[in-house]
């Protein structure tokens, strides 16, 4: 876990309900372990004393070694040694009191590829970005169901994020996601448009990825929800399903192409 992970602070009273023990205790780790500690943990007189992550941290180390006859040597040894960043039991620690959303600071750049950076002054403003991302979320799930031959335990999430992505993409095309989330309704739309601008009809399977998710799922709710699918018993073809999936998406980058948008 990365040494400065947010500048959330925690009070001596908080310390010492983690660690079960008393004020005075804490006072004493701070005190005898003072040059291990932010400033803030060793504030001015008058001024209240806060702790960040990695003052937790070293906490948690003096409190696992902390015994009736504590060893300051041994246990400062360790610090000088940052065994305090390398012990899974204080990293699952951290990782219970730490928000997994924290404002930017200044540690944050191009290394840190476990998370993203929202927010701000960022919009969800493409739809077409949207309905790429639930089409990659489904195509990612569908993996992972034929790899670990478990499909009915992705299932849902995986046909949700599929039909999901159909209804964004159709959005796409006019320009707004604000409207009905009934897929026969944008579809007709959809079709409406695209024989006005490019008089071209949508093929077979194009028509048929639409109206099958139309079918099982019209407004988006079944596969999130559960309820009647208001069909008999069928069986869904994951391969075949993604595969149609993957020309519905290059039929999209090619109508953003033809209006003159780059293919995010």
């Amino acid at each position: 876990m990365n040494s400065s992970i947010s500048k959330i602070k925690f009070s001596v009273s908080y310390l010492a309900k983690l660690f079960k023990v008393n004020t005075s205790t804490v006072k004493i780790w701070v005190q005898t372990f003072s040059e291990y500690l932010s400033i803030e943990a060793n504030p001015i007189k008058g001024k209240q004393r806060y702790f960040e992550l990695d003052d937790i941290r070293v906490m948690a180390h003096i409190y696992y070694y902390w015994e009736g006859q504590p060893d300051f040597e041994y246990i400062k040894m360790g610090l000088n040694s940052h065994d305090h960043f390398d012990d899974q039991l204080i990293d699952d620690l951290i990782l219970k009191i730490s928000p997994f959303v924290f404002d930017y600071h200044d540690k944050i750049d191009e290394s840190w590829k476990h998370g993203v950076l929202f927010g701000g002054l960022s919009e969800f403003s493409d739809t077409f970005y949207l309905a790429k991302s639930y089409k990659l979320a489904g195509d990612e799930l569908i993996g992972a169901a034929l790899k670990n031959e478990a499909p009915w335990d992705l299932f849902c999430p995986a046909v949700y994020n599929y039909r999901h992505a159909t209804e964004l993409y159709l959005k796409s095309v006019f320009g707004s996601s604000k409207q009905t989330h009934n897929l026969k309704t944008l579809f007709e739309k959809f079709k409406k448009r695209i024989k006005e601008k490019y008089d071209q009809d949508c093929p077979d399977w194009f028509t048929n990825i639409v109206m099958t998710f139309d079918m099982f799922d019209p407004y988006g709710t079944t596969f999130r929800y559960g309820g009647d699918t208001n069909s008999g018993e069928v069986f869904i073809d994951f391969i075949q399903m993604k595969t149609a999936m993957g020309w519905m998406a290059d039929s999209f980058r090619n109508i953003r192409r033809h209006q003159g948008l780059p293919d995010v």
